[in-house]
């Protein structure tokens, strides 16, 4: 007998096969989990801006922010899904001015018919300025932003699900019954 040729043979068959079936329970794996997030929805999207304070110099920052929930509209249960927002500027719609990523939004599977927790993200960019926060919307130097979220389940190709201008508002919305008008308040009572 020949040194390596049967079972050098056999070695290659077994090695290819085994190859083979790695290869196809991966493509089975993939196939699964682009059904699982293109079965994905949106729910009680909500954008808007956010103020994140003052410096040193009374500069004050705002940046935009994009509130939902996700549901699985699908019949199986999806885990370890990922979130990523890309916020952009009217005048380079090309390019990216600021993102947020969630790594895995919930610790446990969504399963078929549920939603997540809110899950909120931030534009790790700011607008700054010395006007008051509200007031930025009406700077000459105002640009208009809008936010894309896309998302994945495991290894999955990242599935756009939104994409909408940031409205001109400061904090969430329902959040406005809850703050004074400017300028009003109410008297403070007086102590005998």
């Amino acid at each position: 007998m020949k040194k390596g040729s049967l079972p050098g043979r056999f070695s290659a068959v077994v090695r290819l096969g085994l190859a083979s079936l790695l290869a196809a329970a991966s493509s089975r794996c993939d196939a699964e989990s682009e059904a699982k997030a293109d079965a994905l929805e949106l729910e009680d999207v909500s954008a808007y801006w956010a103020v994140r304070g003052k410096d040193r110099d009374q500069n004050n920052y705002i940046h935009p922010v994009v509130r939902f929930r996700i549901k699985n509209a699908g019949a199986e249960e999806a885990g370890y899904i990922q979130a990523m927002a890309v916020f952009k500027r009217e005048m380079l719609p090309d390019e990216p001015w600021g993102n947020d990523f969630l790594y895995s939004i919930s610790e446990t599977p969504l399963a078929p018919g549920t939603r997540s927790e809110i899950l909120t993200m931030r534009s790790d960019t700011n607008f700054v300025s010395k006007d008051a926060p509200e007031r930025m919307f009406q700077s000459e130097k105002w640009e208009e932003v809008s936010v894309s979220v896309f998302l994945r389940v495991g290894p999955s190709s990242w599935k756009p699900v939104l994409s909408l201008k940031v409205p001109k508002q400061i904090g969430a919305p329902g959040l406005e019954k809850f703050l004074e008008p400017e300028g009003e308040s109410e008297p403070t009572p007086s102590v005998p």
